[in-house]
């Protein structure tokens, strides 16, 4: 039999899980469950003790409370499984870290899928920001609205001039003067700015000064 399924770690905390004493094939999803995922670290007797991707940080003792075994049965199924090439165990006086061989075989394609959705949610949201922003500048703004992006852009442009381009695409059912509809009316608003009126700047009076 062939295929994946996925396994949320929540169900390390489940009771139906936990409840009774562990089988061995329990005990091997276990350990898969309890690997990390990626770098950690934690410390025991003020020694800081690194635990890698693949790995489980997890004594015997721990374990045997865990599976609800004795501590001779989880060291003799360790055991095992480092026969199977399963896994490979470093002990130490105060703990031991079990590596589970081929780790990114039993993890690898699930994270890749999971990847790749992660990837596809955010490109499904930026196309919905994208469809939204386009509907957006396909309605017609209120022309004050109008007004103040030409300003922005055209600090000194004519209010009039703004104004009488406004209402000319209104009134031809939001359509430049060539027919076509004004689908971005903020890009269609860029282009036209350097075709507008400029507000006239106030004359200054003129005036000789003569010294006598």
């Amino acid at each position: 039999m062939s295929g994946w399924i996925k396994l949320h770690r929540k169900i390390l905390e489940s009771q139906v899980w936990t409840s009774e004493p562990f089988s061995r094939g329990q005990a091997w999803v276990d350990l898969l469950l309890l690997a990390n995922h990626e770098y950690g670290f934690f410390y025991l007797r003020d020694h800081k003790i690194e635990v890698q991707r693949g790995q489980v940080g997890w004594s015997h003792l721990k374990l045997s409370q865990r599976w609800k075994w004795s501590r001779t049965k989880v060291k003799r199924f360790i055991k095992d499984l480092e026969k199977e090439q399963q896994v490979i165990q470093q002990q130490s006086h105060s703990t031991s870290i079990i590596t589970i061989l081929n780790y990114d075989e039993y993890q690898e394609k699930v994270q890749q899928e999971d990847n790749r959705n992660a990837t596809g949610m955010q490109q499904k949201d930026t196309n919905k920001k994208n469809k939204e922003e386009t509907k957006k500048n396909k309605e017609v703004p209120a022309f004050e609205d109008f007004l103040s992006y030409a300003l922005e852009n055209k600090p000194d442009v004519n209010h009039e001039s703004v104004k009488l381009k406004y209402k000319a695409w209104k009134e031809n059912g939001w359509k430049d003067g060539k027919g076509q509809p004004v689908k971005n009316w903020k890009s269609k608003l860029l282009n036209t700015l350097p075709h507008l009126q400029s507000q006239e700047k106030p004359k200054r009076g003129y005036q000789n000064d003569f010294n006598l």
